[in-house]
């Protein structure tokens, strides 16, 4: 088994397309696992949604099971199986796989629990389970997982309540139990899956490998991700970027809050990085992060069966004004824009609707719309080149045949397979889960059960082709100097040396002047007599800091003093800023002060820190004294793009500030991005700096952008 490559996607077509099945630890007893997994490999009563190839129950004390002869062992088979799903006590897997090898079994499903989600011991076990299976040649899903499920084949190894439909959304899930309940949903919405696996604990197969193989697989036209924590944050931030390429791809974080990161440790056994992390991955990657399961199922079911949206201006179609108007409304808190018709689109509009429709978007066909009404009306929009996507509303009143309006509304799609290519949702009112709602989502209208969620699943597919079009986007950085590491290493290897921590406010200038952030004019002054002179030749008005590598943040401490003017108030402030610090900050070292050239614009913060799971993670935002009360900031990863720095900036809220709102410069998005570019490429190449903060970075009106104070941590000599 020498050749036996862990991570060549072919090794796990076994667990898709296996020739046979055989449950280990297969029970007559009901309430049993390996009595749920066998009946479900058997169709659970159904012929037709059963496995059709050989299935075979092992159980060591043999019998009948189910109406199968059980096997005493694999060996005792004596044919081959290329999956065996694994329900008995967790000692016994490690002996288990090594007979396995010996019979040639190729994928192990492995539901058992007690492996690294129980302890230490628990995680020892693991371990010897993974040796055993990879001296084998023997692929893992598990331990402590659901299950596999691929409807296509009608293949349920698992222990799911219900074999779901056969559809376009690939399912991968930490939590077996949100894919049962997904499982269950699909069945009552009416839509299906193209695959459904459970990976538990991840002893061997992970993240990244079950997604590359997602994005792979024909059948699949949209994955649904749920995570707790990744298994190798880093490969699956690369799998993630080159997956979403080809593939729409939906995210769910479980444990996102302080309360939900120790419920997903407890869960899993693994600790999760932090949520900014996950959630610059997903944006950096063009994953869709959802934050509730409804949004979730939504987003994908949506991206599954309709194509990304060529803008973001949306129509709205309905035959009734109250729901259009929350429809309006949600569509503007998504971010979108109603489209403005034009005139040859209401022209055509007035050609086949009655004089009261509404003359706008919404586009109201009034509450006595027949099926041929919304057909027609459809049509049009479709051919309109200022819409980018439609929403159906229908409620039902007592002139509506709601399937008949569903039959209008996909024969009009059908009929425009010549135009281009817009996503339609719907919302029937009162008719989720229905004949209606599994008609449209049969033929790919998703149909959902507000207008709110419709509005949101239409934003999920604005958004995917808004990054699309990002991604194919020709961005040209602006130049940016190679960075003179042999320099900067030798300026903070004395300082690391000497033990880590934090730079004063004098180093951390040099170090980021030398890495080529511009800095105001400004000095380091030993004492007060010193302060005064250097404030003569820079200038009034100045600011005075002090520099102390223990003073962090400086305002809380009271060691910053701004808009002084002359000598004397120059001295106050330095004897204030003494007092000050000696009394918040007792035994704080004190290495004078900086004096700066007084600078005002608008106040960013820029930065990075070592997040354990994804490594270097950017930071941009409002800067200032109110950073952590605002916090309107936006995160990537390493490696940094110039286009990716743009978006990561597009993502503060404060947009209208970033334009120069009332007097306040414009912000140099480009010079900004530059900056950031270049805070990642330092923090890459050296990873002696643990932290590092600029803030506030001024945008001036004359001078550009300005740094004016910052932090530098570096980590201790015995991390690196």
């Amino acid at each position: 088994m020498d050749s036996f490559d862990p991570n060549a996607p072919e090794t796990l077509q076994a667990f898709f397309a296996p020739r046979s099945v055989a449950v280990i630890g297969a029970s007559a007893r009901a309430e049993a696992v390996g009595h749920a997994v066998l009946r479900n490999l058997l169709g659970g009563g159904s012929a037709a949604q059963a496995f059709g190839g050989p299935v075979y129950a092992v159980n060591v004390k043999g019998g009948e099971i189910l109406g199968l002869g059980a096997y005493r062992s694999l060996a005792e088979i004596g044919a081959p199986v290329d999956l065996i799903v694994v329900c008995i006590p967790p000692a016994a897997v490690p002996a288990l796989l090594e007979q396995a090898g010996a019979c040639g079994v190729r994928a192990a499903i492995i539901i058992s629990a007690g492996f690294a989600e129980a302890g230490a011991d628990g995680a020892a076990l693991q371990q010897q389970v993974l040796q055993a299976a990879r001296a084998a040649g023997i692929r893992i899903i598990g331990p402590n997982c659901l299950g596999v499920i691929r409807p296509v084949l009608a293949l349920n190894a698992s222990f799911a309540a219900a074999m779901p439909a056969a559809g376009g959304i690939g399912l991968l899930s930490q939590s077996g139990a949100l894919v049962s309940g997904i499982v269950s949903y699909a069945q009552s919405e009416g839509f299906g899956l193209s695959a459904a696996v459970s990976l538990g604990d991840k002893a061997d197969v992970d993240d990244a490998q079950m997604l590359r193989w997602l994005g792979s697989d024909r059948a699949t036209t949209a994955i649904a991700l749920y995570v707790e924590a990744f298994a190798d944050s880093r490969a699956m931030f690369a799998a993630m970027a080159e997956v979403a390429r080809v593939k729409p791809v939906v995210a769910l974080k479980g444990g996102v809050s302080a309360a939900g990161a120790r419920a997903a440790s407890s869960h899993t056994g693994s600790i999760a990085g932090s949520q900014a992390a996950y959630a610059a991955a997903f944006a950096q990657t063009g994953v869709l992060q959802a934050q509730t399961i409804g949004d979730f199922m939504a987003w994908a079911r949506a991206l599954a069966a309709q194509p990304p949206a060529p803008g973001s201006r949306l129509a709205v179609l309905t035959n009734a004004g109250g729901p259009g108007v929350l429809a309006a409304d949600e569509a503007s808190r998504q971010g979108l824009e109603l489209a403005q018709l034009s005139d040859e689109t209401r022209a055509a509009l007035d050609a086949v609707l009655p004089s009261v429709w509404s003359h706008g978007n919404p586009v109201d066909i009034i509450g006595d719309a027949p099926a041929e009404r919304f057909g027609a009306a459809l049509r049009i929009l479709r051919a309109a080149p200022e819409v980018d996507g439609i929403i159906v509303i229908l409620t039902v009143q007592a002139m509506t045949d709601p399937e008949q309006a569903a039959q209008a509304i996909v024969q009009a799609v059908c009929s425009g397979a010549a135009l281009p290519a817009k996503p339609i949702v719907s919302s029937f009112l009162g008719q989720a889960g229905t004949t209606v709602a599994r008609l449209l989502d049969r033929r790919g209208i998703p149909e959902f059960d507000t207008p709110e969620r419709a509005v949101g699943a239409m934003a999920a597919l604005m958004r995917r082709g808004s990054w699309l079009r990002a991604q194919s986007a020709s961005v040209i950085p602006p130049p940016s100097a190679a960075l003179d590491v042999g320099s900067l290493r030798a300026q903070i290897a004395p300082l690391q040396a000497a033990s880590g921590g934090a730079l004063d406010l004098a180093q951390a200038r040099a170090l980021l002047t030398s890495a080529g952030i511009h800095y105001n004019a400004a000095g380091h002054a030993h004492d007060v007599d010193e302060a005064v002179a250097m404030a003569e030749r820079i200038g009034y008005p100045v600011a005075l800091k002090l520099v102390s590598p223990e003073v962090i943040h400086k305002t809380d401490a009271g060691a910053v003093a701004l808009g002084i003017t002359d000598a004397g108030m120059l001295r106050r402030k330095c004897e204030e800023i003494l007092n000050n610090v000696k009394e918040k900050v007792p035994g704080a070292s004190l290495r004078g002060f900086a004096v700066e050239q007084q600078i005002s614009g608008t106040e960013l913060i820029v930065g990075a820190r070592r997040d354990h799971d994804f490594g270097p993670l950017l930071i941009v935002g409002i800067g200032g004294v109110f950073v952590e009360v605002y916090r309107d900031v936006a995160f990537r990863l390493v490696p940094l793009s110039h286009q990716d720095a743009l978006a990561m900036i597009g993502e503060i809220r404060a947009q209208a500030l970033l334009n120069g709102i009332r007097g306040f410069p414009r912000v140099d998005r480009d010079a900004l991005a530059a900056v950031l570019v270049r805070l990642a490429e330092l923090v890459t190449v050296l990873p002696e700096i643990a932290e590092l903060e600029i803030n506030p970075l001024v945008m001036t009106a004359t001078q550009g952008l300005v740094a004016i104070d910052a932090r530098v941590i570096l980590a201790s000599p015995s991390r690196n």
